[in-house]
């Protein structure tokens, strides 16, 4: 169920990712936050359990949007 899931988001940011050619930079970093961050948020939540896996939650979106940003701003 998990690794579905992943892999459904997996697929969602790829999507999103491949339908920025026509968008301004700006457009294309902030799309890449925002789903760095959604799929950041869904590894994160695969590890850990109770407070720890909200932690992991949480530093997995963090982290997911920066790397997001960054690759998109390329």
């Amino acid at each position: 169920m998990k690794t579905s899931r992943l892999f459904a988001l997996v697929v969602s940011a790829a999507l999103i990712a491949a339908g920025c050619s026509s968008m301004t930079p700006e457009d294309k970093k902030l799309a890449g936050q925002v789903a760095g961050g959604v799929t950041g948020a869904a590894i994160g939540s695969l590890f850990g359990g109770g407070t720890g896996r909200i932690v992991a939650t949480g530093a997995g979106a963090v982290l997911g949007t920066v790397v997001g940003g960054k690759v998109a701003g390329q």
